[in-house]
Order: C-alpha cells, then sequence, then structure tokens
C-alpha cells in the first residue's frame, strides 16, 4: 500500500470511527411554552411579539422532531426556516443566537460541518473576555473552542482542528478548578476527555501515531473515571459510557494500524 493509500485508509477509519461518537449538543424536543400570562404582558413584552416567539418556537420543534426521528435533512429546513423567521421579524432578534446554534448541530447531524463552521466561528467570537487569560468562565470559551475544532475535524481540516482542540482541553481543564460542585467538576471532566480522544483522531491522521494514542489513552481514563463515579447523575455516567466504547474503538483502530 502506497503512503497516498494508507494517509486516505487513516482518513476514513479516523471519521468512520467519529461518526459514531455522541454528539456533544442535544436536540431538544420539548413542546414550546407559550408565553400568554398578564404578567409577561404587563413586562413589556407586546401580544404580537408573544405571537411570533410562540410561531418561531413551533418550528424549532419541529425542527427537534425532525432530528429525533433521523430526518436531518427536515430537520436543517425546519432550522433554516427559523433563522428566516428571525431575520424577517426584527422582534425575534434575541432569539437568533438559540436559533443559530439548533442550525449548526442540524448541520453537523447532516453530515455539513462545512456549513456549521461559519456559525461556530462566529459564537467563539463572542466569546472574547471568555477565552482571555485568568477567565473564570474558561468552560463556556472551551464549549467554543470544542464545538469549532470539531466541525472543522469533521471538514477535514486537521490542522485548524487540532488547534482548537488543543486549547479546549487546556480550558476544560481549568474549569474543573473554578467549581466546588463535584457534578460540575465531573462533566468538565467528560468534556476534557471527549476533547482528548478527538485529539487523539487528528494526531493519528497527521502521522504522529504515538501521540495520538497517547492522547486518546488519556481520554479514555478519564471517561472511565467519569463512567465510574457513583456520585453523580446516570445521565451522565450513560453518556460517558457511550463515548467509551466509541473512543475504545478508536483505539484498537490506531493501535492495529500501521
Amino acid at each position: 500500500m502506497g503512503s497516498a493509500d494508507r494517509g486516505a485508509m487513516k482518513t476514513f477509519l479516523s471519521l468512520a470511527v467519529i461518526a459514531s461518537f455522541p454528539f456533544h449538543t442535544i436536540a431538544q424536543s420539548n413542546p414550546p411554552i407559550k408565553r400568554t400570562d398578564t404578567v409577561t404582558v404587563s413586562a413589556g413584552i407586546s401580544k404580537e411579539q408573544l405571537e411570533l416567539e410562540n410561531r418561531l418556537d413551533v418550528v424549532i420543534s419541529n425542527g427537534d422532531e425532525s432530528l429525533k426521528s433521523g430526518d436531518t435533512t427536515g430537520a436543517v429546513k425546519h432550522f433554516e426556516s427559523a433563522l428566516e423567521l428571525v431575520h424577517k421579524q426584527p422582534l425575534l432578534a434575541e432569539q437568533e443566537n438559540k436559533v443559530l446554534s439548533k442550525l449548526a448541530n442540524g448541520y453537523m447531524q447532516d453530515n455539513r460541518a462545512k456549513d456549521a463552521i461559519s456559525i461556530y466561528s462566529k459564537f467563539l467570537s463572542a466569546k472574547e473576555k471568555e477565552c482571555e487569560p485568568g477567565s473564570n468562565a474558561a468552560g463556556s470559551c472551551a464549549d467554543a473552542q470544542y464545538d469549532l475544532g470539531v466541525a472543522k475535524l469533521r471538514a477535514e481540516d486537521w490542522e485548524g482542528a487540532l488547534e482548537l482542540l488543543k486549547q479546549a482541553e487546556v480550558n476544560f481543564g481549568i474549569a474543573q478548578k473554578q467549581t466546588d460542585f463535584h457534578e460540575f467538576v465531573m462533566i468538565e471532566v467528560k468534556d476534557q476527555a471527549e476533547t482528548n480522544v478527538y485529539i487523539g483522531a487528528v494526531l493519528f491522521h497527521l502521522g504522529k501515531k504515538t501521540e495520538g494514542i497517547a492522547a486518546a489513552e488519556a481520554g479514555v481514563a478519564k471517561l472511565t473515571q467519569v463512567q465510574e463515579d457513583a456520585m453523580i447523575n446516570p445521565g451522565i455516567r450513560e453518556s460517558a459510557g457511550k463515548v467509551l466504547r466509541s473512543a475504545r474503538m478508536l483505539l484498537i483502530t490506531m493501535k492495529a494500524t500501521k
């Protein structure tokens, strides 16, 4: 097998295993909440705005349901319609980031990572203060770096992904020291672990097999720690377990590939 063929195989194997990872953002399928109470109206929100927000919530909910049923293309169409509605109605301006987040997640699940990159880039640019050295919101910065990094990885911008994921990994570590609540700490540990595994996959693709395996093994160790922590919410442990299975599969692939 030639070097070009080996490179193509590494790309295929990396993306195939990464595609099995659970998505960081989970679609919400709860029914929209209609705000029609007199307290809300008296707080300065007009009936027109309430009606528009309820209309927007219905469109978003339809997108969530499409994602839940596996219709990613249909979900994207709903979220794009929601964004179009926001842009047409000034009263919905405050809802733009919520809709953009839904749309970016839809793009990712519809294998359109390149379309998600511009949205995640915008979100990261808005986190300038959170990403400054000494910020007490390192976790928020890390989330934005992670989302953009994963989008670039899925778009096969390996170098760009590696830079962002390394930054996110560091900030998830800092975030663990910025809270005294054990469950919050373990959520950051889980996010850092997922980032380690992604870093491992990128390094593997770039021909740095030994470093890639070490990064993935660090992620597996942290995911195991989270999965076995009886003091945290079972849902967090279950989520860690799903990623752990994919991470172990990636490790097997990396070690077996020459």
